[in-house]
């Protein structure tokens, strides 16, 4: 084998690796920041969002809070319970039919979910694995600033 195909060979070998998107940082990277996720078309939850991101990130710096928008509230509820996130604001209604399992949330796998906080028609939501002590604070923190 000539110098230039060795060459070739291992650029070829490499390239998957090299393609790759890093998903163990990506999943350390979630656990260092708290994301609040929101339906990307519901502008109002936007708002909202960044405004809790905002006072949480300011008041709880260690929260690291930011906002992070899905594509429709039903990508919303899949990355809940997939715990691929683990903080949402949703309307209340939605948040209703998911905990009655109503369509389309019934394609989804079972959630326990709790409310962390409500403002207006709005709550912020969790599942019940996350840590009941965050779960306050954050409630305490949006209560004294919101």
């Amino acid at each position: 084998m000539n110098r230039r195909g060795f060459l070739h060979m291992g650029a070829m070998a490499l390239w998957p690796v090299l393609g790759h998107t890093p998903f163990p940082q990506w999943k350390v990277y979630r656990q260092l920041h708290l994301f609040i996720v929101v339906d990307r078309e519901d502008e109002l939850a936007c708002d909202l969002g960044r405004a809790i991101a905002h006072t949480l990130a300011t008041e709880l710096p260690e929260s690291r809070a930011m906002v992070t928008r899905a594509r429709d509230g039903f990508r919303v509820a899949s990355l809940l319970s997939t715990k691929q996130l683990d903080v949402a604001l949703v309307p209340r209604s939605q948040f209703t039919a998911w905990q009655q399992n109503e369509p389309p949330y019934d394609q989804l796998e079972p959630t326990v979910l709790q409310a962390i906080f409500s403002v207006g028609d709005y709550v912020l939501i969790s599942r019940d694995d996350f840590l009941s002590d965050h779960a306050a604070l954050v409630n305490q923190t949006l209560q004294s600033y919101l």
